[in-house]
């Protein structure tokens, strides 16, 4: 050392000081890293659909037929954001994100629930109980999916970036250690650039601090925005039945009147027509009486009461066979109990199930029909059962749907809102219902009310 300072022309030509920042940039990465995104539905045609909307996002995009096939791709690779159906046969969309969320690496990765219309009420509510950051009501508006999906994208891509300079900050101080034990005189430049690059991760950090208020209040907007349109849809489609209600009585009153007066001047075609049209008049009436009592539930305030679900059932089946004396129908009641909850309500969705029973089992003979109940830890499951001709599964979002019916009406009379009715009042108790077919193998309906 000694020799080096008194014969400088000697000492060999000092290595020139690279901050750590730029050793940092050298090894970074160039340009962003394409990020994955996650289409977990069990309908090949949704996530075809899906993936043609944000495809021209030049991401990753993965496809997952179930949820435990979404769970094997989440093991193997990062996502930036999941698009998750809630209506799946085996694992559905809640119970697949409850296994997202027990993983520790997985707890904050974004869900996007994907769901029907006729289920906002209650899949909305359940979906942000369990962690999801946003909801998707079919149909699909492919601007509100690729603006949704962009966002998370964004903020995968934001936050790896931050990722990786925290990594290339602990590089460049392992450097920084190693030159500062070499060149002591190195050490003012390097600190000073490690104080500029602090400064600009907390400017990062700020940004995406920034970013996620923002998105927060953009979910908050866009759920105030949902319900406000859904109570204006219910309103208008009040009204409109409302409206309806007296002309159809009208004109079956006329009906009538020209039955009685005029039936036996009129040839037996004209009578046909006119009988026909009595017939429809009061149909749609009916269907307008339906719509207002679904629509009704909105505006109403309900009791609860204790109610012994074994009378009530008793008397609905006692009225059912004497209306089907001349049917040939088994029943096996079980013990039902007493539940807490609004008597003529209830009564309405067993009337229901229970008159849906007897009229979809009319090929049978005998005909079965089954009522009873399961209890587990924390929720009582009531249940109709039937053997008759039961329904095609991949039909079931539109099962309890106002006006939907899986049967044509030569077939089987019927307006199409009593499940939807049954439906509404169901959540009005803090339940959930769902049903289970195959086609000529029957069906079973379930219900929940609440915790009781």
């Amino acid at each position: 050392m000694a020799s080096s300072l008194t014969t400088k022309k000697r000492s060999p030509a000092p290595e020139p000081i690279v901050p750590w920042n730029e050793l940092a940039a050298e090894a970074a990465p160039k340009g962003p890293r394409r990020a994955s995104i996650l289409i977990v539905d069990d309908r090949l045609d949704k996530r075809l659909a899906m993936r043609s909307i944000i495809e021209d996002l030049d991401q990753n995009i993965v496809e997952a037929a179930s949820g435990r096939e979404a769970l094997r791709h989440l093991l193997n690779q990062e996502f930036a954001v999941i698009l998750l159906d809630v209506n799946m046969p085996g694992m559905d969309g809640f119970e697949t994100a409850v296994l997202i969320r027990e993983r520790k690496s997985l707890e904050n990765v974004p869900i996007i629930f994907v769901s029907a219309l006729s289920d906002t009420e209650t899949h909305v509510s359940r979906g942000y109980s369990l962690g999801a950051v946003d909801y998707i009501l079919a149909p699909i508006v492919p601007e509100i999916l690729r603006a949704k999906v962009s966002v998370f994208v964004e903020l995968y891509k934001i936050t790896e970036q931050v990722r990786q300079q925290a990594e290339d900050l602990r590089l460049a101080h392992s450097e920084l250690e190693q030159r500062v034990r070499d060149r002591t005189e190195e050490l003012a430049a390097a600190n000073q650039a490690l104080q500029v690059e602090i400064r600009e991760r907390q400017r990062v950090e700020e940004s995406l601090r920034q970013l996620n208020l923002r998105l927060e209040e953009h979910v908050s907007e866009r759920t105030a925005e949902l319900v406000t349109a859904n109570q204006e849809l219910e309103a208008f489609t009040y009204s409109v039945a409302h409206d309806l209600r007296a002309p159809f009585r009208q004109i079956h009153n006329y009906v009538e009147l020209l039955q009685d007066e005029f039936a036996s001047t009129l040839p037996g075609e004209a009578q046909g027509y006119l009988k026909r049209i009595g017939s429809k008049s009061q149909e749609m009436g009916q269907m307008v009486d339906q719509l207002l009592n679904l629509f009704g539930m909105v505006r109403k305030t309900f009791e609860f009461s204790e109610v012994d679900l074994n009378e009530l059932v008793r008397e609905l089946v006692t009225s059912l066979k004497a209306d089907a004396a001349e049917r040939a129908i088994i029943w096996e009641i079980g013990n039902l109990p007493t539940m807490k909850c609004n008597y003529g309500l209830v009564r309405q969705v067993f009337d229901n199930l229970l008159s849906n029973a007897v009229k979809y089992t009319r090929t049978r003979n005998p005909a079965h029909i089954e009522v009873g109940s399961r209890r587990d830890a924390s929720e009582t499951m009531i249940f109709v059962r039937d053997d008759g001709v039961g329904f095609d599964m991949a039909s079931i979002d539109r099962l309890f749907g106002v006006f939907q019916r899986l049967h044509r009406a030569e077939e089987f009379e019927g307006t199409g809102v009593g499940l939807a009715l049954a439906s509404r009042i169901i959540r009005k108790h803090g339940g959930r219902i769902w049903a289970e077919g195959k086609v000529n193998q029957g069906a079973t309906f379930s219900f929940t009310l609440g915790k009781g």
